[in-house]
């Protein structure tokens, strides 16, 4: 069987191609059904819109309340280069600089708020990767019964009206207090998953080996291809579309650390031949430290967008995927197959909530 064989990747891996179910194993006329979830995808973009849109005011407070606070002690840290200033401009610019660091800090704590941007987003991305989940655990649960469909229309209407009230479930349920499961996960405590939606079936001994192969190459392109092309994405030295893939971002950081670095010894060199270069020392002494507080501004900014985090998690969850497809090429029986198809959702469980817990201890403070 071929269930572990790659098929083309996405051209565009920010896609949700999954949920949409646009593989050709998946518009096999007898598995169609189980790929194709409009109501869920409904749900899905609506949310995800939301997502996106608190997803991007959250980094725009973030970088904001950085650059207050930055732009606050560059302003203190200038009093021995400003002795032209009489005592009115310094007197205005510690009001500034104070007005400065106070709207920083402000931004920077309402950024941690329950009512905040970012938590807004972490819920919304929450509600959008259950459902994501939900989808695919909900077919793994039930896979034996979709094999054994046969395209016989009133089965298929049957599987399609219990997964709809499954989902009508789990939106009235978990999904409808997203912050009560994030607290939860950020505490390690026992949160709600899709495996609490559907028990899994064991296999019937009615399903056709025809339906198992479609059911199984079908899945593989949806999970196991678009997973891989996801993470390849972010782990990526190029960004697609706009987008800076998490390597970009931490490479950047990494850089701009480094050239702080460099800079602040170039100065201090400077200063053993600043009387020679006829260069005032003074000047050199607040480069260095507003340089210092600019590597100090990227640090906190690297805080808040948690790229080497997602970067390492990226990385652990790829060699997952590779395994797992691995493991389901050589899988004979339908239970192997099923064994290593259902521990691959849970394994994506416990990745959301990784990615949870990362992203609720980020914070945008300087």
């Amino acid at each position: 069987m071929s269930g572990g064989k790659a098929t083309s990747a996405p051209a565009n891996a920010f896609e949700n191609y999954d949920l949409r179910g646009e593989a050709p194993g998946a518009r096999d006329p007898r598995v169609r059904f189980a790929f194709e979830f409009p109501e869920l995808l409904a749900a899905f973009k609506l949310i995800d819109a939301k997502a996106m849109a608190a997803r991007k005011e959250s980094r725009r407070i973030g970088i904001l309340a950085v650059f207050f606070v930055l732009a606050a002690l560059m302003i203190a840290s200038a009093g021995p280069v400003l002795t032209g200033l009489d005592h009115k401009g310094h007197v205005i610019l510690g009001y500034v600089s104070t007005g400065a660091g106070l709207i920083g800090a402000l931004l920077g704590f309402l950024g941690i708020h329950k009512g905040s941007a970012r938590r807004k987003w972490l819920r919304a991305r929450l509600q959008t990767e259950v459902m994501r989940l939900f989808h695919f655990h909900y077919m793994a649960a039930r896979l034996p019964e979709l094999a054994s469909v046969n395209g016989d229309p009133v089965r298929e209407a049957a599987y399609v009206v219990r997964r709809l009230e499954a989902f009508r479930a789990l939106q009235n349920g978990p999904l409808a207090d997203p912050e009560a499961e994030l607290i939860k996960i950020e505490a390690r405590e026992q949160a709600f998953g899709p495996d609490d939606v559907e028990p899994e079936l064991s296999p019937l001994g009615t399903e056709s080996p025809e339906a198992v192969e479609a059911l199984v190459v079908a899945w593989c392109a949806l999970r196991f291809d678009w997973q891989l092309s996801y993470c390849d994405a972010k782990l990526a030295d190029t960004g697609a579309k706009g987008r800076l893939s998490s390597k970009q971002t931490e490479q950047g950081f990494a850089v701009f650390a480094w050239s702080c670095i460099g800079l602040v010894v170039a100065l201090h060199l400077f200063q053993l031949f600043s009387e020679a270069m006829h260069i005032e020392k003074v000047w050199l002494e607040v480069i260095v430290v507003w340089t210092a507080l600019a590597a100090l501004a990227a640090r906190a900014l690297e805080d808040g967008l948690q790229p080497q985090r997602d970067v390492e998690r990226y990385e652990q969850y790829r060699a997952n995927i590779l395994v797992a497809r691995e493991r389901l090429a050589g899988a004979v029986t339908l239970a192997g197959k099923l064994e290593v198809i259902r521990a691959f959702e849970r394994n994506s469980l416990e990745e959301m909530r990784v990615f949870m817990r990362t992203h609720g201890r980020a914070r945008f403070l300087l």
